[in-house]
């Protein structure tokens, strides 16, 4: 398959909107637009889809590297470790649980408790220190959840420049192995009858157990996450988790020797995002001299542009569109903050107008016709994911009436329709959360394939080339 030999448009624009875990979809479009030669002049992407933007361009426009970091890409690759939320919301639950457990040793022991006073002073049947190890195991774990519990937001920074860049689930291999030696300690101290704090080994095995499975891929750990969020606490802090992990994820991916084209205006770049101080949505672009169709298109949505001036601040502008609220800490640029410019505008698709572009792909993670017939949330985060889906729906609405009559219609001529939209047919699996290696591979072929039917219907393909099978 190939572009039409009489193909008109030189100034492609590319527009990527958000949706969280469904962005796996948009590495199935952008494999299409790679095999077809297709190199945008100008990328607009918000949340997901400026980090599929940016990952796309500082690798050469190859789509494999992005292919597979989604492949194996988990909840904790973004920054939602679930160990470091248990830990937080934990933490004084250790502290108090640990404290209960002490007293109650001490009170019920008929060694060293509240039993031998009560009779007299006579100590009852078996060894004096045998509670001793309980006490003192649960005394360290009440200490340990105390500094757990006010170390959890740093912890969580360093665990995201310290996970190893080979292999994202290795530590999840690392617990099981610790899990399973564990386990079988602790049966060998209960069949032999070795000294051993029974009662805290247990609690921490099941612990360690529930760490790990809240980690684990498939249905099983989706499970576990879910029965997370239903018992979640009200936590400290403006978010569940900050950006660290997100920042890593870019530097890790991206190519180095590709970064110059973040500015040096080759592709021009917008992503957007939500200032905290004014309410605005801010576009942040890649080179010096904004048109003045681009400004006014900007003012006319309630937004502001700022020009960015390196490679660090680009990388930051996208940690800053992807940091949805709530989720995510806002994040800190040119010392404002900002949150996911999806929540408000999901599909900027009026700015790429302001560059002049003669044609534009724009990739949908949700259908535009019609939100009917999603099932019912289940949790708090899911009703929050399908409350983000009704603003964002409304939103691309309010985006496709302004959008000029010529771009969304074929000429009569059988000419190639200016502006091209791929998006799915129904609700995407995963959601917007629901980031899982076991749903990529179907998304990112999902992508593909509505990809070639979209470019089809635009009468952007060469109808006698032969369509290649989805990957």
């Amino acid at each position: 398959m190939r572009l039409r030999p009489d193909f008109p448009f030189r100034r492609l624009a590319l527009v990527l909107s958000g949706g969280g875990a469904m962005g796996a979809y948009e590495i199935g479009v952008l494999r299409v637009l790679e095999s077809l030669g297709v190199r945008p002049a100008v990328i607009s992407g918000v949340s997901v889809g400026a980090i599929n933007a940016l990952l796309w361009v500082t690798n050469g426009f190859r789509t494999q590297p992005l292919v597979e970091i989604w492949s194996r890409l988990r909840p904790s690759g973004i920054g939602m470790r679930w160990a470091t939320l248990a830990i937080r919301a934990g933490g004084m639950l250790l502290v108090t649980f640990a404290l209960l457990e002490v007293i109650l040793t001490l009170a019920g022991s008929p060694e060293v408790g509240a039993l031998r006073w009560l009779r007299g002073g006579v100590a009852g049947r078996g060894d004096a220190s045998s509670p001793v190890p309980d006490i003192l195991a649960w005394i360290t774990i009440g200490v340990l959840g105390g500094i757990a519990a006010s170390l959890s937001r740093p912890v969580e920074g360093w665990i995201a420049r310290l996970a190893p860049a080979s292999d994202p689930a290795r530590w999840h291999r690392w617990v099981g192995r610790i899990l399973l030696v564990a386990g079988l300690a602790h049966v060998l101290t209960l069949a032999t009858g070795l000294p051993w704090p029974h009662r805290f080994s247990a609690t921490a095995l099941l612990v360690l157990a529930g760490v790990w499975l809240l980690n684990r891929s498939g249905r099983t750990g989706q499970w576990m996450r879910g029965l997370l969020i239903r018992l979640l606490p009200e936590t400290g802090g403006r978010g569940l988790w900050g950006g660290a992990a997100r920042r890593r994820l870019l530097e890790r991916v991206a190519d180095p020797a590709e970064l110059h084209r973040l500015t040096d205006g080759s592709v021009r770049l917008i992503f957007s995002a939500l200032a905290v101080d004014n309410g605005r949505i801010c576009y942040f672009i890649n080179w010096p001299d904004p048109s003045p169709a681009l400004r006014r298109l900007a003012d006319e949505s309630l937004g502001e542009i700022q020009v960015l001036r390196d490679a660090d601040e680009m990388l930051q502008a996208v940690v800053a569109s992807s940091a949805l609220p709530l989720v995510f800490e806002p994040v800190r640029l040119r010392g404002r903050e900002f949150l996911d410019g999806g929540v408000f505008n999901d599909q900027p698709l009026r700015v790429v107008m302001g560059e002049e572009a003669d044609a534009a792909i724009v990739v949908l993670l949700n259908p535009s016709r019609s939100l009917e017939g999603t099932p019912r949330v289940p949790n708090l985060f899911d009703l929050g994911s399908r409350l983000f889906e009704i603003l964002n729906w409304r939103g691309l609405q309010g985006e496709l009436q302004a959008i000029p009559a010529d771009w969304s219609q074929r000429p009569p001529d059988g000419a190639p329709v200016k502006m091209c939209v791929v998006e799915p047919e129904r609700t995407l699996p995963g959601g917007l959360l629901g980031v899982d290696p076991a749903n990529a591979a179907d998304l990112m072929r999902l992508g593909e394939a509505d990809a070639l039917r979209a470019l089809a219907r635009a009468g952007w393909l060469d109808e006698a080339s032969p369509a290649p099978a989805p990957a």
